[in-house]
């Protein structure tokens, strides 16, 4: 047995997303858990925090080789959730994104996010146990 490292970046115009959320409002509640939202929602400026979280669901999916297809996109997306431990962001799967991580041989993950400005980014990184 031998460890592999999977990582997935992603990076999110904030100005552009709070246009998108502005014209669909529907997309919060089809995109983001309602733990997710009541973060982001406490936050002086919700949209960074939302953007944020957006780029850490889009970097897991392509952590785990996946990406954002016609099959299920919404529910792909609420079955990764950026939890909170502490002061740390973590994540939080469930459904296809879980089942993928364990037959991928996920063992550990490490998330971080940051927004400045006009721009949120999400880089996540799973340590994986490779057989063979």
């Amino acid at each position: 047995m031998s460890l592999s490292i999977a990582h997935g970046i992603d990076i999110v115009d904030t100005e552009h997303f709070r246009g998108v959320l502005e014209r669909h409002p529907e997309f919060v509640t089809k995109i983001f858990t309602d733990s997710e939202q009541e973060f982001c929602d406490s936050c002086a400026d919700p949209i960074p925090h939302y953007a944020a979280r957006f780029a850490a669901k889009e970097a897991t999916l392509k952590a785990l080789g996946l990406g954002i297809t016609p099959l299920g996109v919404d529910a792909k997306l609420l079955a990764i959730e950026v939890v909170r431990d502490g002061t740390r962001p973590g994540l939080e799967l469930t459904g296809k994104p879980a089942r993928i991580a364990a037959e991928r041989g996920v063992v550990s993950q490490a998330i971080s996010l940051s927004h400045d400005g006009a721009q949120a980014l999400a880089s996540v990184v799973f340590l994986r146990e490779v057989t063979g």
